[in-house]
């Protein structure tokens, strides 16, 4: 039956997002989500080379390819029988031996990899590579982001985790593209007032006096896109501690990272000019659907939460403000009115993937900073080890493609994983590595308020 469901789509369209980031890739270098999995036990190369291939097979956007039309374009989605996907998974599978986790051999192999550029007319959006010689053996994931986000991953690691304790999961049917079950009231009457109020709000934001300068995260702001790395560490708080602190504080583990992050890059940032710390976070649609929950695919919006200069000496204030824009901001969300921002997306489709891509880098020429950093908190994936005892994860590590400074963080089994990516011409590696110290200190400080 599934199978008969997936053939039913050889073609899927893109949504609004799926077409940004398919318009970036000619853009950066790096378009490709980096996942890291760590497993506690030995696994033979055969058993993941299996283990990836029916990933393929359930998941009908990891066999695609990108297929120009008149005026936009699709995903094609190859048959699973199909010959040509096989030399192509072929192509996309390999084995790395001698290479052990953290070593400099493996930093410059993860960046080499996170920098590796997607052919999407000619291959499928996946790399695989496995390096089985650590004590806890490392698959490495690469997915381009045209065909999901970062909830999509970890939906495919479960269900590898599934087949790797001898559980095939089901086949998945394609998922609708669009985004206007999460944006558009249900109860068509409604619609009309929801566009409405939308447009009043918009009209408002924009009359609005700004006035207001984004502090880049680096005084050595470059005019292009180059190279990216991204840097990874464990933190040495645990989970327990900063849920207790986020009780007590009467706020989410979000807002005190972020307001230990706000601190950490404010420090020199008397050298900088501009008068606000401005935040780019990403937030899942998924939950504000209404009828069936799509599951592996883009959706995915962002809100911004602004914090000004002179907030930046007390954490308190910090933190309220904070709190604050989040809870308005996802309560826009859950009421629908964001119909209006999101379909703004939707008009950049209409400018064709050259002239988006060209407006990408008239932006970074001339140094237009939209944002001083992102942030993406997956959340805690305990639930990777739910699967059977046979296979189990250490790590879990994923990283996103950015133009700018971007921290991915989630949870496993207590340990908290921060990632960092990172402009190499606007960073060095110790810069990074200094702001995560930093970082951690701030965390620290804030576990004792």
């Amino acid at each position: 039956m599934g199978r008969q469901l997936i053939r039913m789509y050889n073609t899927v369209k893109l949504n609004s997002i799926d077409f940004l980031h398919l318009a970036t890739n000619s853009v950066s270098l790096s378009h490709g989500n980096l996942i890291t999995i760590r497993f506690k036990e030995f696994h033979d190369a055969i058993e993941i080379y299996d283990g990836m291939r029916y990933m393929l097979t359930i998941y009908p956007k990891l066999r695609s390819i990108v297929e120009p039309t008149l005026f936009s374009y699709n995903l094609k989605i190859l048959e699973d029988n199909d010959e040509r996907l096989n030399v192509l998974f072929n192509n996309s599978f390999h084995v790395v031996y001698s290479i052990k986790f953290d070593s400099p051999d493996y930093v410059k192999f993860r960046r080499d990899l996170y920098n590796e550029p997607f052919s999407l007319e000619q291959t499928i959006p996946i790399k695989i590579y496995y390096l089985p010689d650590d004590s806890k053996p490392i698959l490495l994931i690469s997915i381009h982001h045209v065909v999901g986000d970062g909830f999509s991953w970890i939906h495919m690691v479960g269900s590898l985790m599934s087949y790797l304790n001898g559980k095939k999961p089901s086949l998945l049917p394609l998922d609708n593209p669009s985004l206007t079950p999460a944006l558009l009231e249900n109860k068509w009457y409604k619609i009309p007032l929801q566009i409405y109020n939308s447009l009043k709000l918009y009209a408002q934001n924009i009359r609005k006096p700004e006035n207001k300068a984004v502090i880049p995260a680096t005084s050595h702001t470059v005019n292009f896109y180059g190279p990216v790395d991204m840097y990874h560490k464990t933190l040495s708080y645990n989970l327990t501690s900063i849920k207790s602190k986020t009780r007590e504080l009467g706020c989410s583990i979000t807002s005190l990272l972020l307001t230990a992050l706000t601190i950490s890059l404010s420090q020199d940032s008397k050298q900088r000019k501009g008068d606000i710390i401005r935040i780019g976070l990403s937030v899942d649609l998924r939950p504000y659907f209404t009828g069936k929950t799509p599951i592996f695919g883009n959706y995915l919006t962002g809100l911004t939460v602004d914090i000004p200069r002179k907030c930046l000496d007390n954490p308190k204030k910090i933190l309220k403000e904070i709190t604050s824009q989040m809870t308005y901001n996802l309560g826009l969300i859950k009421q629908k009115q964001i119909f209006l921002p999101v379909l703004i997306y939707k008009l950049f489709t209409i400018m064709g993937k050259k002239n988006y891509a060209r407006g990408l880098r008239m932006v970074k020429k001339r140094r237009l900073i939209d944002r001083t950093f992102g942030l993406s908190n997956i959340g805690n994936v305990d639930h990777l080890n739910s699967h059977g005892p046979k296979a189990q994860i250490y790590d879990a590590i994923s990283c996103a493609p950015s133009q700018g400074l971007l921290v991915v963080i989630n949870s496993i089994e207590g340990h908290i994983n921060t990632e960092i990516s990172f402009q190499e011409a606007e960073f060095t590696r110790d810069e990074i590595k200094n702001l995560i110290k930093a970082f951690e200190k701030e965390l620290g400080r804030l576990l004792e308020l």
